[in-house]
């Protein structure tokens, strides 16, 4: 395994920093936390647009950076990372918002992305899109989702329903104005036989990179974009090594940032293709420290 310092940590959320109930354990907070104030930019690197970046993530002490749209997008969160996020729900409150600054940005071509929207709305299940950090759904993909998150049959964590999704009547109108500008598509099934059998025909589509976060979903980005061609461009804006750079993960698609990574950690709840990967694998699942686990096992917290 690599040894030199580590200076940047990308850590996805759903199975990796999230436990099952989206909440962040106070070990593994204290070890982010704990590791930021000793120099390392800590981000999280996310399948989810911006405004579903949950407030405990925004909240953590220190982080500013954020990978978006499995890599579409990185974003400077600026100095109120929460308010920031705020600036791209759908119904954004009373509280402050804030613009963060759009470090890199790769949206889908028009035309790929009405090949992708053509295949996916064929089936049943909850499709959604993301562009300029906005999540986009309709009531009926709303209701898939809280059914989808009563039975946590995928890997996601539990979310509020607090704002963060932009809902439309349909997402059409919105599409056919916005053809080229989105970020990424995201479709769950009822099951992952189904998910299985889309995947390859998502794939086959020119121009497309397509994943799954979960193994009851499809997700699509434009060809060349994922989680480890966007970290790598962060970490060449801040001047940091591939070398000292750590991926955190545990399904698919983080694949392309752990290979990217110059220390690749996989979860002990992390997939076996994704286990595979790794440098290192947590002894602890995302809901008994494994965050924690690891960071100490690499000599982040200095302990």
């Amino acid at each position: 395994m690599n040894t030199d310092p580590i200076r940047l940590a990308a850590l996805d959320l759903d199975g990796t920093l999230l436990d099952r109930t989206s909440k962040i354990t106070p070990r593994t907070l204290e070890a982010i936390v704990t590791a930021i104030r000793r120099g390392v930019v800590v981000l999280p690197a996310t399948g989810r647009g911006l405004s579903a970046l949950p407030r405990v993530v925004a909240s953590i002490p220190g982080v500013r950076y954020a990978l978006t749209s499995n890599g579409a997008a990185v974003w400077d969160l600026g100095p109120d990372p929460m308010a920031a996020v705020r600036s791209r729900y759908g119904e954004p409150g009373p509280e402050p918002v804030a613009q963060p600054v759009c470090l890199y940005r790769r949206t889908l071509p028009a035309e790929t992305a009405r090949a992708v929207y053509s295949l996916l709305e064929r089936y049943e299940g909850e499709l959604n899109f993301f562009a300029d950090g906005r999540t986009f759904k309709t009531p009926a993909g709303l209701a898939w989702t809280r059914a989808r998150m009563a039975r946590l049959l995928s890997t996601e964590a539990k979310q509020a329903d607090d704002g963060r999704f932009t809902i439309l009547p349909d997402l059409h109108p919105y599409f056919e104005a916005h053809p080229g500008e989105i970020e990424k598509f995201c479709m769950f099934f009822g099951s992952k036989e189904l998910a299985s059998e889309v995947l390859p025909q998502l794939a086959a589509i020119p121009g497309v990179e397509a994943t799954q976060g979960s193994p009851d979903n499809v997700e699509a980005t434009a060809a060349g974009v994922n989680k480890g061609t966007a970290l790598l461009a962060l970490a060449g804006q801040l001047g940091i090594p591939q070398t000292e750079v750590l991926a955190v993960g545990d399904s698919e698609n983080d694949r392309k940032m752990l290979e990217a990574a110059g220390v690749a950690a996989v979860m002990a709840n992390g997939m076996p293709s994704i286990q595979s990967l790794a440098d290192i694998v947590s002894e602890q699942d995302c809901n008994h420290d494994g965050v924690a686990e690891l960071f100490s096992r690499l000599g982040l917290t200095g302990l």
